[in-house]
């Protein structure tokens, strides 16, 4: 699952991208955040995001992902939430009211990963994911549809589960 994360944030740094929609979640992050320190926020269509991982030799991965049309990151300093007397903890709740759902919660070493979804009917999906470590929260917006059991057969086949 750590490849997995990494490939995603390489991906989002050698190429940004309009974004088309965004979540009121991502949005009250990016105003809060977009302009302190330390903080880097990305945006990549689906296209240049399959590409990365063709390129990266992830084709399974990139098969999982064949439906996304964007994916939006930012990174942000622990530190940042405390200059401001904001949570992760609070942030999560912005989640629950712009009608995410908790998919899962993944936990490695010193690292949270949850993963959040938001069906819409006349939309594609959103999946919103959060990478916690000591320092850092990093946001994950994916605009689409993501292939669930080509995820799981390639966490089998590295061990991992989902």
């Amino acid at each position: 699952m750590k490849k997995i994360i990494t490939v995603v944030i390489a991906l989002a740094t050698f190429a940004a991208a309009p974004s088309y929609s965004q979540s009121n979640s991502f949005e009250t992050l990016y105003e809060h955040f977009h302009e302190t320190t330390d903080v880097n926020c990305f945006s990549v269509s689906g296209f240049l995001c399959r590409a990365g991982l063709w390129v990266a030799g992830e084709h399974e991965f990139k098969e999982a992902i064949e439906k996304v049309k964007s994916l939006r990151l930012i990174t942000i300093p622990n530190a940042n939430f405390t200059a401001q007397g904001l949570s992760v903890r609070g942030f999560k709740k912005v989640l629950s009211d712009d009608d995410f759902e908790s998919l899962v919660t993944l936990r490695e070493e010193t690292n949270r990963i949850e993963v959040y979804l938001q069906k819409n009917s006349n939309l594609k999906n959103l999946y919103f994911v959060l990478v916690e470590d000591e320092n850092t929260l990093t946001a994950i917006e994916i605009k689409g549809d993501i292939d669930i059991n080509k995820l799981r057969k390639i966490a089998l086949e590295n061990n991992d589960t989902l």
